[in-house]
């Protein structure tokens, strides 16, 4: 019976995060509680009380250290009741991408836009999103209630993050067409496709599927209604239901399992599908033994199962069924620093160990626990590598190339350099004798080779953390970041562990020649969020958004024929800008320079030169603001003269004779290409965010 497993069959990110976060806090803490099943499988829920974290259905009924909020997150009104509980720490596990469709409800609401949940109205997610969007929410479970749905503009759709996608992709289409301009959000959890898409990759392979996960999962029955319309298929919650007729009918399995089922279920499941397959041989070779009553004798190098009857400082009784106790002795047994076998073993355990010597003589039997629970371990390692598992060690010794972490029962993994962060750690001595979390990366069992990194759970975790930080972004808000970086194009800021980008243009009303000239690295600002793009995800940002526009208080203060001082900022083959106030420049003619033709500003201006210039005009709509050099000085000469003076050297132009007969709403039409030209080219410096 080959068995093929998929390989994001189990837990996702996100449960397996609040998973090891519920351990931590247990470990530290000792006992606590969740608010409800952390997720929709028994086994879970099982495996967490064996560790002290029991589930409580009211915030009333929370016991322990700490309360934790379960993946699928609660309304704001619950955790209004959690904040008052005294001496109990709250710990939010709301799934990242469930905390995401919930900013995006509270959103709505504040523009008071109607919210269409797609989803099972008693499903705890559901349940919370509605608190999000302010109870004001319609909920439907399918494509009929929808259709059956009064609804008008403005109006947004969102669904549950396990939905079944086929069935959200036609809501979206039957939204759009009852509303048409209807907000469509697309809030599913891509961790449910990527399943049900290996399910169709994995049934080309095999006779029939096995789906792995509670009952009470929705993502593990949207995973199972895909499977069973590609091959015959079964549901276990775990390996007690096993269908052994189902198995017998078909050659080759898949294996796979929802994003709320643990590993260990995976594994026993297999392991009873793989044994069921020896069973089945052994049937069809008439090979079945019967032992009618007789005692079996252990042999050496046999793994049992007993019962611990005494536990002494150095050796350990297990009652294996034989004639006398076996022996387990301390130095059979890997005992951390500082600890005995009594805290390791009690009598009643049961207990699995190697035999090891038997003295028939005697009676006597000598058995292991490390060997096998080494062996178990690796087992294990190996899963944990399949599955992408975070796992957590202590760093037993620091060396030149990296560090050596214990991953228990005298088991070893070596962590390079290069692995240990994302940046570059000069001395690893800053790590020793902590816990650290890390993946492993490889591990070769013939060569001893286990290799692990820190830096691979960092960098998905930077990941997820920028998913968040994007969907919270709203364009038109301000925020408050840290510079982290200056270019000749702008500044990176930090804003909240992810870097936007503030492009030159936006530093500043005022002309900003380099960015170092206005900001530092290490400046705490104040930025409005100009566009996010997730799917690239790049983040504008502007300073100059979060200042007064220097226009609205120019209008005011100026006037046209009014004479000011300026400063030359630009000069340009059509006339000279001069910054008559901070952050507002005007623009002097060519043919306003002088009462003569100049050929070039730079031939009367120098950028930098204070100059004294008359108003001819404002234009406040289009920023604009027309001005004169020649007017200020009072000289209006004769057109005669000027051509007269021009034509010295017996070049006389069109410029020459009719200059002053052109107001400066005839600047030739270059001017305006210049000026956009100019800005594009310094918009187009900036490039992409890096």
């Amino acid at each position: 019976m080959p068995i093929i497993v998929a390989n994001k069959a189990g837990f996702c990110s996100g449960v397996r995060r609040a998973v090891d976060a519920l351990l931590e806090q247990s470990a530290l803490h000792g006992c606590g509680s969740t608010l409800g099943p952390l997720v929709h499988n028994e086994e879970v829920v099982v495996f967490l009380r064996q560790h002290k974290i029991n589930a409580v259905e009211e915030t009333s009924e929370a016991s322990g250290a700490f309360l934790a909020v379960r993946t699928h997150g609660v309304s704001p009104a619950v955790f209004d009741q959690m904040a008052q509980l005294k001496n109990i720490k709250i710990i939010d596990l709301t799934c990242p991408r469930v905390r995401r469709v919930q900013k995006i409800a509270a959103a709505l609401k504040e523009k008071e836009i109607r919210i269409v949940i797609f989803g099972d109205n008693n499903h705890p997610e559901v349940e919370g999103l509605i608190g999000w969007a302010g109870g004001k929410t319609e909920v439907v479970s399918s494509l009929t209630e929808l259709e059956q749905l009064n609804i008008d503009a403005p109006v947004a759709l969102i669904a549950q993050t396990t939905s079944n996608p086929e069935l959200y992709a036609k809501a979206k289409e039957l939204l759009l067409k009852k509303v048409p301009g209807g907000l469509i959000y697309d809030t599913l959890c891509p961790e449910t496709k990527f399943r049900q898409d290996e399910a169709v990759d994995l049934s080309q392979r095999v006779d029939a599927l096995v789906v792995v996960g509670s009952q009470s999962s929705a993502n593990t029955k949207a995973l199972f209604d895909c499977c069973r319309q590609l091959k015959p298929s079964c549901r276990v919650a775990n390996v007690r239901e096993l269908d052994r007729s189902f198995l017998r009918k078909y050659r080759v399995f898949g294996v796979t399992a929802g994003t709320s089922t643990p590993p260990w279920t995976i594994k026993e499941v297999v392991e009873r599908m793989e044994n069921e397959n020896m069973e089945v041989k052994e049937e069809e070779n008439e090979e079945v033994f019967e032992y009618a009553g007789e005692v079996k004798v252990a042999q050496i190098g046999e793994q049992v199962t007993g019962k611990v009857a005494r536990v002494t400082v150095e050796e350990v009784y297990v009652d294996i069924g034989a004639k006398a106790e076996a022996i387990l002795p301390a130095s059979e047994v890997h005992l951390d620093e500082g600890k005995t076998l009594t805290d390791y073993f009690t009598p009643e355990d049961d207990v699995e160990v190697t035999v090891l010597d038997i003295d028939e003589q005697e009676g006597k039997v000598v058995v292991s626990h490390k060997r096998l629970a080494r062996e178990k371990r690796l087992q294990e390692l190996e899963q944990d590598l399949e599955n992408g598992v975070i796992l957590e060690g202590r760093v037993k010794q620091v060396v030149p190339a990296g560090i050596v972490i214990d991953m228990g029962s005298g088991i070893e993994g070596f962590m390079p350099g290069s692995l240990v962060d994302t940046r570059y750690i000069p001395d690893f001595n800053e790590f020793k004798d902590q816990d650290i979390r890390f993946k492993i990366v490889e591990y070769d069992r013939e060569k001893g080779k286990l290799i692990l990194s820190r830096r691979k759970v960092i960098e998905e975790e930077t990941v997820d953390r920028r998913e968040e930080i994007l969907a919270a972004l709203e364009v038109g808000s301000t925020i408050t970041g840290t510079v982290k970086r200056i270019t000749d194009f702008g500044a990176f800021v930090d804003v909240g562990g992810i870097d936007g980008l503030v492009h030159i243009s936006e530093l500043s009303w005022e002309r900003v020649a380099h960015p170092g000239e206005v900001l530092q690295v290490g400046d705490e600002i104040d930025v409005k969020v100009l566009d996010v793009i997730p799917d690239q995800g790049r983040i504008s940002l502007s300073i100059r958004k979060t200042q007064p526009d220097p226009w609205t208080k120019i209008v005011k203060e100026l006037e046209s024929g009014q004479l000011v001082t300026g400063k030359v900022t630009r000069l340009v083959n059509f006339g000279a800008f001069i910054e008559i106030k901070p952050g507002v420049e005007g623009l002097a003619h060519i043919s306003q320079l002088a009462d003569y033709h100049v050929k070039h500003p730079s031939e009367l201006l120098k950028e930098g030169e204070e100059v004294e210039v008359k108003i001819l005009e404002i234009k406040p709509k289009t920023k604009r603001i027309s001005l004169s050099l020649k007017e200020a000085s009072g000289v209006m000469g004769e057109y005669g003269n000027s051509a007269a003076g021009s034509a010295e050297n017996g070049n006389v132009t069109l410029g020459d004779l009719f200059g002053n007969l052109f107001g400066l709403d005839d600047i030739p039409a270059d001017e305006d290409k210049v000026v956009e030209s100019e800005a594009g080219e310094e918009k187009d410096s900036a490039g992409g965010q890096e």
